[in-house]
């Protein structure tokens, strides 16, 4: 039986409790894709082999290599990995404007941004570093705190340059 690879997310099944996914093929390039269950697509089910059971965590994102079920009816995942992106760091600094620190993985994006962050885990360093640490996502995490907070330090003493208060925990 042919093997093919894709990327899904894991969701508690409501009526047997069990983890499954759901799959779509794509209609011109015909490579299955992980879609939600409530997608507008056409879907299979995807279901874990017996190995993977009690290994894989509830909406985090997996590489995986599937098989198609005996009668067609779906897909069985036969191996799993959970997906790890790298950081990428942006300094932005419109002078008396903005004062930020992105950090960017995979499509999801981080910000320190001490002035117009919107609440505390977007206005301190703390709060940042608690985001970054919580995440299951970003491949290595330590490396990332460290260089996060190089970045931030560095925009702080931008900010002290252009003479800009700053309350480091408000």
């Amino acid at each position: 039986m042919k093997r093919e690879k894709s990327q899904i997310k894991f969701v508690v099944s409501d009526v047997t409790g069990e983890l499954i996914g759901f799959i779509s093929r794509h209609p011109k390039t015909k490579k299955l894709i992980g879609v939600r269950e409530d997608s507008r697509f056409r879907k299979k089910i995807c279901v874990l082999s017996e190995h993977l059971k009690g290994t894989i965590l509830p909406n985090v994102l997996y590489s995986v290599e599937i098989k198609e079920m005996h009668q067609g009816k779906g897909y069985v995942a036969v191996s799993a990995s959970q997906m790890l992106f790298k950081a990428q760091f942006e300094t932005i600094v419109k002078p008396k404007e903005i004062y930020q620190v992105n950090i960017n993985f995979g499509i999801k994006k981080i910000y320190f941004d001490p002035i117009n962050g919107k609440s505390r885990l977007s206005r301190t360093k703390a709060g940042v570093i608690e985001v970054i640490s919580s995440r299951n996502d970003i491949e290595d995490i330590e490396y990332v705190i460290e260089e996060f907070d190089k970045h931030a330090d560095n925009l702080i003493e931008i900010m002290k340059e252009h003479n800009i208060d700053f309350n480091p925990d408000y």
